[in-house]
């Protein structure tokens, strides 16, 4: 997610340069018609800088409901001209009596009137768009603190999953199957470390990344797969029926199909007698992860890791992960999101 800063097309710019030169040079026609000159008074001066004050304020609490809704930079600035236009003639017309009563000054007549919406809307012009700059550059801002935010989560979530990767439970199971196989069959112990050494390296490598390929991120996890099928044999069943058809141009989080499958081996019973079937399947939008559900007796899970991979995807995408269970299968549906997606 790159922050830019805020810019003025040049379109807007061209009009802005129109309207307000075009009214300007209304208000020094219209004036220079006037019988009566405008004088100084610092009563109706205090009040004059009192209606802009008005107009100002009005603007201000016009915006940020505008903001609120959503709506649009060119429906804010179109709104804040009409709306300061209007509110600086009424304004104006009740200011223009009492300068008749008081000062003996003309009465409000037509020129006034004209001379007023043209006042109004150069005032509105500069007022709004004063406006829409600091909404744009608190845009900015908070545009900025979000994607550092963004970046700290997506760290804090990969570091969380690097380091129940490196459990020493998770080690010492590895390793302690690693030395049997030394003696058993010293071709297979080199496969088994060769791939171990493959699963950390992908961990290390895409730590800190918020999306990847979906395919590398299936061939990682198909390794990891041996890494634990040589430590359960035929206890552990996969039934992998993926087209990887579906998987072009998609991405995911970073070792999302990882966890998936050591959260089904972490919290079920795998042995000759309870084998545990992990079904993978994928269609255009979502990778599921599906086991038979045979929890360990004595398991207590907090569910921090899949609340880890749900807060993920809330940083990248609208679609939910989908979690599933009953008193046979337990199932997580992922969204595979387009490569093309900006996040």
């Amino acid at each position: 997610m790159d922050v830019q800063s805020p810019k003025l097309p040049i379109q807007w710019r061209i009009m802005i340069v129109l309207i307000v030169g075009t009214v300007m040079y209304g208000i020094i026609s219209v004036a220079s018609n006037f019988r009566e000159p405008p004088g100084l008074d610092p009563f109706f001066t205090l009040l004059m800088m009192g209606i802009i004050y008005a107009v100002f304020e009005t603007l201000h609490q016009l915006q940020k409901k505008m903001i609120l809704r959503k709506a649009s930079n060119f429906w804010m600035f179109t709104s804040s001209a009409l709306v300061g236009t209007l509110l600086f003639l009424i304004l104006f017309y009740f200011y223009k009596w009492l300068d008749h009563f008081i000062l003996k000054s003309e009465p409000p007549m037509l020129q006034h009137m004209v001379f007023a919406v043209l006042i109004g809307l150069s005032l509105s012009t500069v007022l709004g768009l004063i406006l829409l700059t600091f909404n744009w550059r608190n845009q900015f801002y908070i545009s900025h603190i979000q994607n550092e935010e963004f970046k700290k989560e997506i760290i804090k979530a990969n570091l969380s999953i690097l380091k129940n990767q490196l459990d020493p439970h998770f080690m010492f199971n590895n390793f302690n199957t690693l030395y049997y196989l030394i003696d058993e069959d010293s071709k297979l112990a080199q496969q088994f470390l060769k791939n171990i050494a493959a699963v950390y390296r992908y961990i290390l490598q895409n730590n800190e990344e918020a999306l990847i390929p979906i395919s590398q991120e299936f061939e990682m996890a198909k390794q990891y797969l041996v890494l634990i099928k040589e430590r359960y044999k035929n206890a552990l069943q996969v039934h992998d029926t993926i087209d990887e058809a579906l998987l072009r141009n998609k991405s995911l989080p970073p070792l999302v199909l990882q966890q998936l499958i050591e959260n089904a081996v972490k919290h079920n019973r795998i042995d000759e007698n309870s084998p545990l079937h992990l079904y993978l399947e994928a269609d255009a939008s979502y990778f599921i992860v599906k086991n038979n559900y045979n929890p360990k007796i004595t398991e207590h899970t907090t569910g921090t890791g899949l609340e880890n991979i749900k807060k993920r995807y809330n940083f990248l995408t609208k679609q939910k992960v989908h979690i599933s269970q009953n008193d046979s299968e337990f199932s997580v549906a992922i969204p595979l999101i387009p490569t093309s997606n900006e996040y």
